[in-house]
């Protein structure tokens, strides 16, 4: 059986862009808690290591709730809960600013989280089938629009509470001016319902195809995607590991400068600015290195770059607190390269194997191996508070290093499948 016609959608590329373009703002709302994260803690007066628990459930909420959404969207075929899941982000995010307790703070992140985890697996289904034949190339731009995100959201937060802090007197002015961010985001949530909505998830063949596959083809797909998955939890570990040791070594830099020997609120915010852009290197790494990949490797390249990549971002990593100034920056974009450029891949490479359940591959490959990785936040705190922040990075190095093994284990009839 051949793939039959699939019916004209109106007005695709303008569709693909829009969807693309939200996840620019999603990942933006997404990315302003971990930049502040120690001008918070300073606000509502809580440990270190509460901080790294905040950090840890709101990437846990994000992570579980994707193959959740994932797989009641491939069901009903609906797009309705990645746009409820955006407001529900737009809003909780924007109120941050308001809590006076760690409770507080804590339902805001655990609801915010969960409604840019909900956006994620439906937007990236959307996006690869809007795509058509160039689903990869769709996906490392939908990939890329979220790192741009994430990199506005990292440098300009500290810098946005700052301008406010100071016009209101105080650093919670600067906090509860979050809330002015949620009328501009609740216009993108409209513009994704309006661009998204109505499109399928999949080609309308696409379950008949796959069971007409022989059972041990089927199984050799499904074992390819669960290898990919692995992988992935050891990319984001290393991911979420660094988010948690960057901002405890921005809080020593700072420091450093600081005529205090002491987190005071101004050498938080201090802090808050020197993490941001090392965060927003990262990303631009990963964003850039994700398109790159896509344009110019075939997917015939794509086990190997499942291999090579992850071995370069340990590198990296291990060399990254020796490196001052600029020299930090270009060396958190080149290890965002080694560890996040190849995702887009796995995204495509696993919606791809399982056409019949696309949301679902896109749910597993982010917010599936998002839940697993989000211990590495308190598990990094604790590796730098137990052998000091040096040898933490050379940990989070080592693991990273065992993703290049099951880049290996991805089956070759696999990846020829994935190419089909």
């Amino acid at each position: 059986m051949t793939a039959s016609a699939e019916p004209h959608i109106p007005g695709t590329r303008w569709r693909m862009w829009t969807a693309i373009g939200t996840h620019t703002v999603v990942d933006f709302f997404s990315f302003l808690i971990v930049p502040l994260l120690s001008v918070l803690e300073g606000h509502v007066g809580i440990r270190p290591e509460q901080g790294a628990l905040l950090l840890a459930i709101g990437q846990v909420s994000s992570g579980i709730i994707q193959p959740v959404v994932a797989i009641a969207s491939d069901r009903f075929d609906t797009r309705w809960l990645g746009t409820l899941g955006f407001l529900a982000a737009v809003v909780a995010i924007g109120l941050v600013g308001s809590v006076r307790t760690f409770e507080q703070l804590l339902i805001l992140q655990i609801i915010g989280t969960a409604g840019i985890g909900a956006f994620h697996p439906v937007a990236a289904a959307a996006v690869g089938h809007l795509a058509g034949p160039r689903r990869s190339m769709g996906i490392a731009w939908f990939y890329m629009a979220g790192m741009l995100g994430g990199i506005l959201g990292n440098i300009s937060a500290g810098h946005y509470v700052e301008r406010f802090a100071r016009a209101g007197g105080s650093t919670a002015s600067g906090l509860a001016a979050l809330a002015y961010l949620i009328p501009v985001g609740l216009v993108f949530v409209g513009a994704l319902a309006v661009a998204t909505h109505g499109v399928a998830h999949r080609t309308h063949d696409a379950h008949a195809l796959h069971r007409e596959l022989p059972a041990r083809e089927r199984s050799r797909r499904w074992a390819g995607v669960w290898v990919l998955y692995a992988g992935n939890v050891l990319r984001f570990a290393a991911d979420v590991c660094l988010i948690q040791l960057i901002v405890r070594w921005s809080e020593a830099i700072a420091i450093d400068r600081a005529p205090v020997d002491e987190l005071t609120e101004a050498v938080r915010i201090q802090a808050s600015q020197i993490n941001g852009p090392l965060q927003a290197a990262k990303q631009v790494g990963m964003g850039l290195g994700g398109v790159a990949l896509g344009w110019l490797f075939h997917v015939r390249h794509e086990r190997a770059l499942l291999v090579v990549t992850p071995l370069l971002g340990a590198a990296l990593i291990a060399a990254l607190p020796s490196t001052h100034g600029w020299g930090a920056l270009v060396v958190c974009a080149a290890a965002g390269v080694g560890y996040g450029a190849v995702v887009p891949l796995t995204i495509s490479m696993a919606q791809r194997l399982i056409p019949h359940r696309t949301s679902l591959a896109s749910g597993l490959m982010m917010g599936g191996a998002w839940a697993v990785a989000s211990v590495g936040s308190p598990i990094a705190q604790r590796l730098a508070d137990a052998f000091g922040l040096d040898r933490a990075f050379l940990i989070v190095a080592g693991v990273l290093c065992l993703a290049s093994v099951f880049g290996l284990l991805v089956p070759r009839s696999a990846e020829r499948g994935s190419a089909a």
